[in-house]
């Protein structure tokens, strides 16, 4: 287990588990995660941001994005599918690695993920569970670089959350 900052990153089997605390209402970080509005700020990692964002976000509707990365022609497309959404406390959604029409590339890892959003005292802390086929499968996320993106994508939410119009209702510690 892997512990940063208010962040614990784990793997386990078929499972890479990130788990933050933010300092912000549960109803606002469940928000940022379900229109292209808030998405556009903070997906991604820094050199990777979201440049294309079409979201669907109901069960069995899509969300297809794209990041660029800092090269000519660095893009990473993706496809998710909506499972579940009980707002504002989870969202379940099968997340695949496409191309820009949306067709699923087979030959990549794809995610079962499940995304908590769990009430503290402070704010709200979040749990992103992804399953995928196999330990290796997780093994070669890693070696891809999953678990610095993802913490750089989280770090980019924490900043959007305390900049947002709502930022008012941000808890102080």
């Amino acid at each position: 287990m892997d512990t940063k900052k208010n962040q614990t990153v784990e793997t386990k089997d078929n499972q890479i588990i990130f788990t933050r605390s933010f300092k912000a209402p549960r109803e606002l970080v469940f928000e940022a995660y379900s229109t292209c509005e808030h998405l556009m700020k903070w997906w991604g990692p820094r050199t990777w941001p979201l440049n294309y964002c079409n979201i669907d976000f109901r069960p069995g509707g899509t969300w297809h994005y794209c990041m660029k990365g800092p090269n000519e022609g660095d893009e990473s497309w993706g496809l998710a599918r909506y499972k579940e959404i009980t707002e504002p406390e989870k969202i379940v959604y099968n997340d695949y690695f496409s191309d820009k029409e949306g067709t699923i590339n087979t030959e990549m890892p794809a995610f079962d993920t499940v995304i908590q959003f769990e009430e503290e005292d402070t704010g709200t802390r979040v749990t992103v569970t992804s399953n995928v086929a196999s330990k290796e499968e997780v093994e070669k996320l890693v070696d891809m670089g999953m678990i610095q993106g993802f913490t750089e994508t989280w770090d980019r939410l924490e900043e959007h959350l305390a900049t947002h119009s709502l930022s008012s209702k941000i808890f102080e510690l």
